[in-house]
């Protein structure tokens, strides 16, 4: 027989163990599922968080911009304008400026306070600091304590306005010349001067020689006129003008003639002085609206940006520099499309049934109202027959001339247009509703001169003085390109074509510099030949081709650098952007951008 021994019964001790252990085992298991599920849960928290603040909607060369960060800076922005339009509401309460001035200072900065507007801005903001930092922190540029201050109390300061009253004298084109002649250059000089001399003697007042100069200048000559309450970096004038301007000692005192780089002798008065407004409780204010932190980044990222530009200023501006002395052909893009044919150039005088040419087409033909018209076009019409000189004294007329485009168009001076701009849709401002005056002007045959009263049922009877056809923008510049191809000098090619100022000068833009112009010109000038042609460059404005006629190392003078300080920073901080890898979600900062207010 085997023995086998009795088995042994668990004792307590043993059982109790047992039970422990088990305890032990169920307590760690469920801590550890605690543990997954937190970090699960945590994990889902970080992601949303993430996914609504942290993720980046932008990034400059790889360094990211976060959602909160734009959310953080367009609340700063609108801390600042709303602040900005308090400031502007004192003055007004103040008697320092008018309601209407209030209204047209602040209306930007209230539709700047959109969301749309505002976080699209703030993101252009944040794109661009991280871009200029970036380059301050590869060329060692950096800011103090002390220079964030100073642009805090710039920053709460509404620098001084004033109200400026410009007057400008334009040389005369005789079609179909592109540009004035010389002498027409020099006439217009002594005209602008003897209405100054006329000013100033009291012989004659403001307002009246302003209308007789208002009437001959063409559409689109800008900068002239009432220009409103505008502080000096607000002013879109030449430098020096602006200097002039602003170097005023009182009301109603006059500037000397200037002549302007568009080729306008321009003089100017101012008719109120706005001294400095400085916001005392300007940072506390931006500080409880948003943050006072982020307003300080924002301020020190403003104090860099002057920082930097001070350095750019310091090579492109007032420091010696490569330069290329340049020659210019010019054509502008006029108001078609590439191809649209040839350009009529005419003034019109419009008589339309009720003095409304808006109404014209609602009016039956044969109503008196249309009569009526048709007598003031047929006595306009037997004048100007007997004396042409007369058109533009008619033309400025309003109580006699309908014409919609009147107020922009003194004395009835139309610029060149293409046969699609006279037709075009002149409620979408693509053009004039026309259909019979351009089937005139550009039918075979047509005379130039004073045209006996057209009927144009949309608008009324229009008087017409044709005065020439020139072939489409595209065409001119490829048939000056075709002259110097075949050995016609740059000097006679620019009499032909070039519609720039500096035509009569044979093309002479002078000394140019590095970020003088925009990116495209600039390359086209200095990658150009010394001595040679660049290629046709276009931009928005018109045709170029230049010549390149010298190039030395030199420090711009005095007046060079008043100019190139008005435009080198921008040109060159584009150039900067045009550099750098900057990606936007632009679907990322939709979703982040608050609905607008229902109005």
């Amino acid at each position: 027989m085997t023995f086998r021994p009795p088995p042994k019964k668990p004792t307590r001790r043993r059982s109790r163990q047992t039970d422990v252990r088990r305890s032990v085992i169920f307590t760690a298991t469920f801590g550890l599922a605690s543990v997954a599920a937190v970090a699960v849960l945590g994990s889902v928290l970080f992601a949303n968080w993430y996914t609504d603040h942290g993720a980046p909607v932008a990034s400059v060369n790889g360094v990211a911009i976060s959602k909160d960060a734009v959310r953080n800076r367009a609340s700063v922005d609108l801390a600042r304008l709303q602040r900005q339009i308090n400031d502007y509401g004192i003055l007004r309460n103040e008697a320092e400026i008018s309601s209407a001035d209030y209204s047209n200072l602040t209306s930007n900065m209230v539709s700047n306070e959109d969301p749309t507007t505002l976080y699209q801005n703030a993101l252009n903001e944040l794109t661009q600091e991280m871009t200029l930092r970036q380059y301050a922190d590869q060329h060692g540029i950096s800011v103090s304590a002390a220079d964030v201050e100073a642009q805090i109390t710039t920053d709460a300061t509404i620098p001084e306005m004033r109200h400026v009253m410009v007057i400008g004298v334009e040389p005369v084109t005789t079609p179909p010349l592109p540009h004035p002649m010389p002498m027409q250059v020099v006439t217009a000089y002594d005209t602008a001067e003897s209405y100054l001399s006329s000013i100033k003697s009291g012989a004659k007042k403001w307002a009246d020689v302003s209308t007789v100069a208002a009437a001959n200048l063409t559409f689109g000559s800008s900068n002239t006129g009432d220009l409103g309450l505008v502080t000096r970096t607000g002013l879109k004038l030449d430098p020096a003008l602006v200097d002039d301007i602003f170097s005023l000692q009182k009301v109603n005192d006059l500037t000397p003639v200037v002549k302007c780089d568009d080729g306008i002798y321009r003089f100017a008065t101012v008719t109120q002085i706005v001294a400095p407004y400085v916001d005392q409780g300007w940072q506390n204010a931006i500080g409880q609206a948003s943050s006072a932190g982020d307003y300080r980044s924002l301020a020190q990222a403003e104090a860099l940006q002057a920082a930097v530009e001070k350095s750019v200023e310091s090579q492109y501006v007032s420091g010696p520099m490569v330069s290329r002395q340049v020659q210019e052909i010019f054509i502008s893009a006029g108001f078609g499309q590439p191809g649209d044919g040839e350009e009529a150039k005419v003034k019109m005088i419009i008589f339309a049934p009720n003095h409304d040419a808006s109404s014209a087409s609602t009016v039956a033909q044969g109503d008196p109202a249309w009569v009526a018209a048709k007598a003031r076009a047929d006595a306009a019409y037997a004048t100007l027959e007997k004396d042409p000189s007369q058109f533009g004294t008619l033309a400025s007329d309003t109580t006699n001339n309908d014409d919609p485009n009147a107020s922009y168009l003194p004395g009835g001076d139309y610029p060149w247009l293409p046969d699609s701009f006279f037709i075009g849709d002149p409620s979408s401002g693509t053009g004039l509703g026309m259909t019979t005056v351009p089937a005139a002007i550009f039918g075979s045959g047509s005379a130039f001169g004073i045209m006996a009263p057209i009927l144009e049922p949309s608008l009324g009877y229009v008087v017409v003085d044709f005065q020439g056809l020139r072939p489409a923008p595209d065409q001119r510049i490829a048939d000056a390109q075709i002259a110097l191809a075949t050995g016609s000098s740059f000097d006679s090619v620019v009499a032909q074509y070039s519609e720039a100022p500096n035509a009569t000068s044979n093309g002479d833009m002078g000394w140019v510099t590095p970020y003088e112009f925009a990116s495209d010109i600039q390359d086209a000038i200095f990658q150009a030949p010394v001595g040679g042609l660049s290629r046709m460059v276009s931009d928005g404005s018109g045709y170029y081709i230049f010549k390149v006629t010298a190039q030395e190392t030199m420090t711009p003078d005095a007046a060079q650098q008043e100019k190139l300080k008005t435009v080198v920073p921008s040109s060159w901080l584009s150039d900067l952007a045009n550099s750098a890898n900057i990606w936007t979600d632009s679907a990322g900062l939709t979703a982040i951008t608050p609905a607008s207010p229902t109005p």
